[in-house]
């Protein structure tokens, strides 16, 4: 009578698993449009055999106890996920310069509007009139508008591009600030599954989706190595350090370049220029990146967004002066004294130590970086355009002092001056800079023993930036604009400086500079802004090629992901089918065996 009572246990098990399986698939039906669910498993097994004993015919006869729910599982594909997760973060590296390439192509007005090749074509266009009529009140007042407005044009791209990455600075700020929130949900879900798995009873499949949903989105912001533990919690590593251990979550933090002498002093940033933040770890103020090393397929560095935002931005505001310029290396023939000539070659060497330094620094912290390279090209085209025309307005000579150091002073005799009355006087430059005069007048002593008065002029030096000729501290003379007789273009007779105009428009086609360092070809102004924006162009297909590509990666990763975790409505349906008609056999099950047992009582009264 007992093994036909323990019938009724057997039976019980059925209904109790096939219950589970049935809320089980309810729940995975529920959740079909659900983002990050994984479909969960119920898997079955058999509970322990009772021994009946041994026959010479069958030996041990066992008899089963029924079955019980082993596990409700996740339907998950590490390997998937982890491939998902670094061509993800590979996509978003990519996707962030692009948008920034595209972004800052519209300030030249490439792609509509009027392109700044046609503010240079009309400032040609003008200049080509003046040398017509340099003596015309007509003509110089056109040229001084024009080139007015082309200085204008220059100042609208710069400050677009210096407002362009003050807002790629709040959105890094905003993704590091995301990470330090992820983390700490992160360590808030590792908590809650210890907690729900502790006993061993259940599995946490919802803190677990929880969990796998915030991993995802933090592997297209940074790169991320994920370290699962026994007891359900996870080990997260960001760019090769910790983020998130057990029962401890890592912040990050940003800090301004310009406030750590640390990264002023050891990449040479300079501080008036750099309040650019970058992102570093807040214990110890160690930089997230390394931000030495250039990012590449190869080193599997080219990973996250937040890295694509700092490749876009780059981590100051350049301008010419960080384009280095190889120097010219002497040539013997040029000089009749020997000496002359090695204390030339002494002077080139260093120079081109000089240049190989620059050259390092400009190939690791400009070129690489969009905004700052196409920055630092654009300055120097409209250096070489703002130093030509000044320089040929108001041309320099160099005289030897009496303690043989040599400086620049205005050279009067090349020198036009300005046109009628009251105008006769020269050193009337176009462009001028906001706080350094051109010249100085000083009475100096020259090495012959004389002393004269001279216009000194004041040279550009890369340490002051308030003495560049740069986009960002120049502006047309106010004279000039009030009183455009005062062009330095009339000669001490009256007639025309046209020399000096023909100089100008010669200058307009001369080859002045590579659009690269790295670069062979010598360009003139418009040949070297199409180039610039050639290279623009060809980051930009780059970018996005590249972008497409990983695109096309994450999506056949993430239907492959999708043929493990995701939820099959027919499939559910039909399993549900499945177990309540298992369900529905538990139960006939026990009603016969209830039966049986009622037949044995009231018949034969056992």
């Amino acid at each position: 009578m007992s093994g036909t009572m323990g019938r009724l246990s057997i039976g019980v098990t059925g209904l109790q698993t096939n219950q589970y399986a049935l809320n089980t698939t309810a729940h995975n039906l529920m959740n079909t449009q659900t983002k990050g669910f994984s479909r969960q498993q119920v898997m079955l097994t058999d509970r322990t055999y009772r021994g009946l004993g041994t026959t010479n015919v069958f030996g041990e006869n066992k008899a089963g106890l029924g079955v019980v729910t082993a596990e409700i599982k996740q339907a998950r594909d590490n390997f998937a996920d982890a491939a998902y997760r670094a061509e993800n973060g590979r996509m978003n590296f990519y996707k962030a310069q692009y948008e920034t390439a595209s972004e800052i192509e519209t300030y030249f007005g490439e792609l509509e509007g009027q392109d700044f090749n046609t503010s240079m074509n009309e400032l040609w266009l003008s200049l080509q009139e003046l040398q017509k009529e340099s003596n015309s009140i007509v003509t110089r007042s056109s040229f001084i508008s024009t080139a007015q407005l082309f200085l204008d044009r220059v100042q609208d791209i710069r400050t677009s591009f210096i407002n362009y990455q003050r807002n790629l600075n709040v959105e890094i700020q905003n993704q590091v600030k995301r990470i330090n929130e992820i983390a700490d949900e992160v360590l808030e879900l590792n908590d809650k599954i210890l907690a729900c798995e502790a006993a061993g009873i259940e599995k946490a499949n919802d803190y677990r989706d929880a969990r796998n949903l915030l991993l995802d989105e933090l592997s297209g912001t940074v790169k991320t190595e994920i370290v699962n533990n026994v007891d359900g919690t996870v080990e997260l590593y960001i760019e090769g350090r910790c983020l998130v251990t057990r029962g401890k979550a890592y912040e990050l933090d940003v800090i301004k370049i310009c406030d750590s002498e640390q990264y002023t002093s050891q990449y040479d940033f300079a501080q008036d220029s750099t309040d650019f933040m970058i992102p570093v770890w807040k214990d110890d103020e160690t930089a997230l990146f390394n931000i030495n090393k250039v990012p590449s397929t190869k080193s599997n560095s080219d990973i996250g967004s937040l890295k694509g935002l700092l490749m876009s931005r780059g981590y100051f505001v350049s301008n010419y002066t960080d384009v280095p310029i190889k120097p010219d290396k002497p040539i013997a023939e040029d000089f009749a004294d020997t000496a002359d000539y090695d204390a030339a070659m002494v002077q080139y060497e260093e120079d081109m130590n000089t240049y190989v330094d620059k050259l390092d620094y400009f190939n690791k912290y400009v070129e690489p970086y969009t905004v700052t390279n196409l920055m630092s090209q654009f300055d120097v085209l409209v250096h070489a355009i703002v130093t030509g025309f000044n320089d040929l307005l108001c041309p320099n000579k160099e005289v030897t002092l009496a303690d043989g150091t040599t400086i620049k002073v205005l050279d009067e005799e090349k020198a036009g001056m300005g046109m009628g009355v009251g105008n006769e006087y020269p050193g009337t430059e176009l462009f001028v800079r906001k706080s350094t005069p051109r010249y100085t007048e000083q009475t100096l002593k020259l090495a012959d023993g004389s002393i004269e008065t001279f216009m000194v002029y004041n040279e550009e030096s890369e340490d002051d930036f308030y003495s560049l000729y740069t986009g960002g501290n120049i502006e047309i003379n106010d004279k000039l604009l009030q009183n455009p007789s005062l062009l330095p273009l009339t000669m001490v007779t009256g007639e025309e400086a046209q020399e000096n105009v023909d100089a100008m428009l010669d200058l307009w086609n001369t080859k002045f500079a590579t659009v690269s360092p790295n670069s062979l070809v010598e360009c003139n102004f418009m040949d070297y802004y199409a180039g610039m924006m050639e290279d623009l162009a060809d980051r930009g297909y780059t970018y996005n090629n590249m972008t497409q590509t990983q695109q096309q990666s994450v999506t056949d990763i993430e239907n492959l992901r999708q043929g493990v975790v995701g939820v099959s409505s027919d499939e559910e349906l039909s399993n549900m089918i499945k177990f309540q008609h298992a369900y529905n056999a538990s139960s006939r099950y026990i009603n016969t065996v209830s039966e049986m047992i009622e037949h044995l009582i009231t018949t034969l009264g056992v």
